[in-house]
């Protein structure tokens, strides 16, 4: 059953990175731009040697802190989410209540999606490494700390990552940049999800072309939907698996994805040569183990997409 657990973590992660552009952290699409304005160094130690970043990315907001560091064109990148503040030391891993799971992941590839995920949880008990932020200098807006933790992915098995350091890394305490016109609506339990940032983006791969929507508040909390990418006006419904699909996120390890029972998507214009959608949806969103699920109604959107 733990393993179970990690199996379904690592397929959630890689489905939010690729659908929302992995919104655990604000990655700059110009990745120039991150490595010319961001000096900080983080590094890491696995399959015997040192992954070195050559650019990095930090935010601290709401009591939230996202790390990030990133290698070559393809973004391969090591993330770290604390639930946190201040420096302290803080096990990776290990949920304190239904949201919030301190988390560690290694991807190989964040540029496309298609990459290999080691995520750092299991039965989200037994703690699989910690971080420890021993600088916050709120003058100059940097972070620094250690750690390590052990990666789990479903086909590849088990990666030690040692020695783990980061340093001066920049940090910013702002939201998602801003959405430009697109628009979106939605409710969670007949609670208005109130977003910071709409995204909507394109994505090609080899059998795989889709369009992702994604609504994110918190730099964590998100609501996303992912559509073929040819789909056109009409009426819809979810699936559990292959587009269309509704997922809502609490955070990196708290992932919920649409049921079939009662949930509806409506197109009423596609326009791809303006690259822009607009709809209405509504769906229940489960975990897929079991548990408490999520009602998302009244959702409506109009985005223009990359």
């Amino acid at each position: 059953m733990k393993f179970q657990k990690s199996i379904v973590l690592a397929v959630v992660l890689a489905f939010t990175c690729l659908i929302t552009s992995c919104n655990i952290e604000p990655f700059n699409d110009d990745y120039q731009s991150i490595e010319n304005n961001n000096k900080g160094l983080l590094k890491v130690d696995f399959d015997g040697k040192t992954f070195t970043s050559d650019a990095t990315s930090a935010t601290v907001l709401n009591d939230v802190i996202n790390i990030s560091g990133f290698r070559g064109v393809n973004q391969e990148a090591i993330i770290l989410t604390i639930f946190a503040s201040k420096i302290g030391t803080y096990q990776i891993g290990v949920t304190a209540n239904q949201v919030e799971t301190n988390a560690a992941a290694y991807s190989t590839n964040t540029k496309t999606g298609n990459g290999n995920v080691w995520i750092g949880a299991t039965d989200f008990i037994t703690s699989q490494g910690e971080v420890k932020i021993t600088e916050i200098d709120t003058k100059n807006k940097t972070i620094s700390g250690t750690f390590f933790f052990t990666g789990q992915n479903q086909n590849l098995g088990t990666k030690e990552f040692t020695n783990g350091v980061f340093s001066k890394i920049s940090y910013t305490t702002e939201a998602l940049p801003p959405s430009g016109k697109n628009t979106f609506f939605a409710k969670v339990d007949g609670v208005e999800f109130v977003e910071d940032a709409v995204q909507g983006v394109a994505t090609s791969l080899p059998g795989f072309s889709t369009i992702g929507i994604s609504a994110t508040k918190n730099n964590l909390q998100t609501i996303g939907l992912t559509l073929n990418s040819d789909i056109v006006e009409g009426d819809y419904t979810f699936s559990s698996f292959t587009p269309p699909l509704g997922q809502y996120n609490l955070s990196l390890t708290n992932s919920n994805v649409s049921q079939n029972a009662g949930s509806k998507l409506t197109i009423t214009l596609h326009d791809k040569a303006k690259k822009r959608i607009v709809g209405m949806f509504n769906f229940m969103a489960s975990p897929v183990l079991g548990g408490q699920s999520y009602e998302i109604t009244e959702g409506s959107f109009d985005v223009t997409y990359f």
